[in-house]
């Protein structure tokens, strides 16, 4: 007999002995056996798409370096952090967590993105991302000459600082090794144009634009020659609908400010394409744009969809104008602050970071 006849055989006496009422049973080991590979590998650990995510700009990003330097730019007192874990104000310019907090969690790396000017970080802390953002910040110097933070040129000197500091951690071939594989994320912009139409606009708004854009473009380059491969620069948003900016306006109808937006809108789209330029200019360097303009009037025009009430207005106080100092605890602030799209009259709520960084998650880390 040959070997395939007697396993056909026996295949055959096998199947006379099992009975009609074992069928189901045999059913359902089956299936438990297709499905238990699924579900061990869901129990898996999903490893982080980047080793250390760093994160430049201004108060959008600012978890607390500002708390560290000498500037009256501090969120480090409530009714800022009510809704942070433990309840407490970090130097966030929110009443929770900011996008970089949440992106973080989000990619699983780690559950905060730390200051880097706080001393106390661990040697972990570092491996895995630090933040350098500066509230009051912007790409021109000349920004934070008055609110005394740390501008573009000084985040980049510290994250030069910051990779000296992980090579003596990990040694200098690690270190490579991280900067080259993690993102770095710049969101700043917005606080160089407001102190523009602030000030007296000796120049046209389209040369402050390249002027602002030339200096992306070095500060890209620098952060490229320290290693960094991997970028995602946020355009501006809507600042026009910013209800400080609003305020500014003297509109008793609280509209948005049509030429900011405008002007916001023009300048994204030199942004972008400077950035594909920029990027085909070094090599193996991957720039994602991020259309922050979109993602935010996304929520303004849909409010009753996201579940908002208020998009005009900021929890804290009469939310025309309370930012900072005059956002304190003495200031009176709404019940929910979900139902707001602005915390204070210039930042959003963490209910809008939440949606920012999902649609983060979505546009633009599948790029890279």
């Amino acid at each position: 007999m040959t070997h395939l006849k007697y396993k056909e055989q026996l295949g055959s006496r096998a199947q006379a002995r099992i009975s009609p009422m074992a069928h189901p049973v045999l059913l359902l080991l089956l299936v438990l056996l297709l499905v238990s590979p699924a579900i061990s590998s869901s129990t898996k650990k999903v490893h982080p798409k980047f080793p250390a995510i760093f994160y430049f700009g201004d108060s959008i990003f600012d978890t607390g370096n500002n708390d560290y330097i000498s500037t009256l730019g501090v969120a480090n007192h409530l009714p800022y952090g009510r809704d942070f874990p433990g309840r407490r104000p970090t130097g966030r310019f929110s009443n929770g967590r900011l996008v970089p907090d949440l992106l973080n969690e989000k990619l699983q790396l780690k559950e905060f993105s730390p200051p880097y000017l706080d001393k106390n970080l661990s040697d972990e802390e570092l491996k895995t991302g630090v933040n350098f953002a500066s509230a009051g910040s912007g790409f021109d110097d000349r920004t934070s000459h008055l609110s005394h933070t740390l501008p573009l040129s000084a985040q980049v000197n510290l994250f030069e600082e910051y990779l000296q500091r992980l090579g003596d951690i990990v040694g200098d071939r690690e270190a490579s090794r991280i900067v080259t594989n993690s993102l770095i994320f710049i969101n700043s912009g917005t606080n160089d144009f407001t102190r523009y139409y602030r000030s007296s606009r000796r120049i046209d708004i389209g040369e402050y634009q390249d002027t602002i854009l030339r200096m992306v473009r070095e500060y890209v380059k620098d952060m490229y020659n320290l290693g960094g491969r991997k970028f995602c620069l946020a355009g501006l948003a809507p600042f026009g609908c910013i209800p400080f900016q609003i305020t500014l306006s003297g509109d008793p109808e609280r509209a948005c400010v049509d030429e900011q937006n405008r002007d916001a809108q023009n300048y994204n789209s030199k942004f972008e394409k400077m950035l594909q330029t920029l990027q085909a200019s070094l090599n193996g360097s991957k720039i994602v744009y991020l259309n922050s303009y979109q993602a935010l009037t996304e929520i303004l025009v849909n409010t009753n969809k996201y579940g908002f009430t208020e998009r005009k207005r900021g929890c804290c106080g009469t939310g025309l104008a309370e930012v900072g100092l005059l956002c304190n605890v003495f200031t009176q602030t709404c019940r929910n602050s979900s139902s707001y799209v602005f915390y204070d009259a210039v930042h959003p709520t963490e209910r809008v970071y939440r949606i920012a960084t999902d649609y983060i998650l979505k546009n633009v880390i599948p790029k890279f």
